[in-house]
């Protein structure tokens, strides 16, 4: 009974043991500098997210305000409101999401995290000063293509 409870390689640690070990070590060890690599690109496309975002934002608003037969600043410089070829547009802040409205039906989101906007209308052109919820402050001018009947 006592030689089936005893092992037959009692004599320790070997040297063929240590190197699959050592083996091991090494290719784990492969897989965490791979996960810091990756990580870094990943970070920096999350930064630049907001800027894409914003620049998206900036290419919509000044594709719909090309060409527009009136323009007007409502709520105290909170929201505009135009009449294109789709209709008309109102665009403005609900929450911390700035937002289009066609022919007053469907919410479109343009623009997300936003902590205020105001819009500033002089002559042909509008001045958008929005201030995210982290604190940055983002500013851009857009020409007003006003339709001459």
């Amino acid at each position: 009974m006592h030689r089936v409870l005893k092992s037959p390689n009692e004599l320790g640690y070997s040297l063929l043991e240590a190197l699959f070990h050592l083996l091991l070590m090494g290719i784990f060890l492969h897989f965490v500098i791979l996960i810091f690599y990756w990580k870094l690109p990943i970070e920096r496309q999350l930064e630049d997210y907001y800027a894409t975002e914003w620049e998206l934002f900036a290419i919509e608003l000044q594709a719909l305000l090309a060409d527009v037969e009136d323009f007007h600043v409502l709520m105290g410089d909170r929201a505009i409101s135009f009449t294109n070829d789709r209709g008309k547009v109102e665009i403005g802040q609900n929450n911390f999401v700035i937002r289009k409205l066609v022919n007053t039906k469907g919410y479109i989101p343009l623009y997300t995290n936003v902590s205020t906007v105001i819009f500033k209308h002089e002559g042909h052109e509008l001045k958008v000063f929005v201030t995210m919820l982290d604190g940055t402050k983002r500013e851009r001018r857009f020409a007003i293509g006003i339709r001459e009947e």
